[in-house]
């Protein structure tokens, strides 16, 4: 991908891997300059300090490499018109660059401190796909990626003052978290997509996680216990997502958030996805 045609502004380059045409970087550009990112063309190597990669996305085990770049990659489908980003995806990426909200309007809340919340809310949310006309098989994805989201940042996110976590590690043991680390969980429904996000008040989240997710995909889940969990929980994430945004203000904050479809469409996992990793 070193040789690959590119543009270039505000520190942040597009470049298209092997799965695209070189001439789609001069073609996305319009619809990215939508999304408040005005590209012009930039200087001969894509050595630039953050990678806007357009791709066809079918994520793949070569793009964990991307993600442990410094700093990651940004990995942006070419599910729209033409082969070109979506709409609604460039103005999710153009939202998490500049650090405004990333859920639409009307969004639902709700405050995540016990096992118990998070099985309620995934219940609600489930409930909400159903009401929006969604499919019987969204309502269920839906649902999953609630219970996930919510236990990742319940369960994984605290740590005390020495940066060591909390209940990562007893997970299965803990039924509710101490007040201060509750995490919030909201979702609402948009075009026929379900947008959900997390928040935790850690911001410890790293690419490193959805990498290694990412060295096994299309292959047998391998079971990781390194942060205490068992590492299948975000493989789902990515797998029943068509989209996945995560933005860290280290130290402060994580914000996760994902976007599934309402419809019937089956093989999730095999359907375009964007992954795009904003560490602050």
């Amino acid at each position: 991908m070193s040789t690959a045609p590119h543009l270039e502004a505000d520190g942040l380059l597009l470049i298209a891997d092997e799965s695209l045409p070189p001439e789609l970087v001069e073609q996305a550009a319009p619809v990215l300059a939508q999304g408040g990112m005005a590209l012009c063309q930039g200087p001969g190597s894509p050595s630039g300090p953050r990678r806007l990669l357009l791709f066809d996305g079918k994520l793949a085990p070569a793009h964990a490499e991307s993600l442990r770049r410094e700093p990651p990659a940004l990995l942006l489908a070419t599910r729209g018109a033409d082969g070109r980003p979506s709409a609604w995806e460039v103005r999710l990426l153009g939202d998490l660059l500049r650090g405004a909200p990333l859920l639409p309007a009307g969004a639902v809340r709700h405050r995540i401190q016990s096992v118990a919340d998070i099985s309620a809310t995934a219940d609600a949310a489930a409930k909400a796909v159903s009401q929006a006309g969604g499919a019987r098989t969204a309502a269920s994805l839906v649902g999953d990626v609630v219970h996930e989201l919510a236990a990742n940042a319940m369960l994984d996110a605290p740590v005390d003052a020495q940066g060591q976590h909390r209940y990562a590690h007893r997970r299965t043991e803990v039924r509710e978290v101490a007040s201060e680390d509750a995490c919030e969980l909201s979702y609402v429904v948009e075009d026929r997509r379900m947008w959900l996000e997390v928040v935790d008040r850690f911001g410890g989240l790293r690419p490193g996680p959805f990498a290694r997710a990412l060295e096994g995909w299309g292959g047998r889940v391998q079971v990781d216990a390194s942060g205490g969990g068992a590492g299948l929980g975000l493989r789902r994430i990515l797998e029943h997502s068509d989209a996945v945004a995560v933005r860290v203000a280290t130290g402060r904050e994580s914000r996760v958030l994902c976007v599934v479809d309402l419809g019937e469409a089956r093989r999730r996992a095999t359907q375009p996805k964007s992954l795009l990793f904003c560490l602050q």
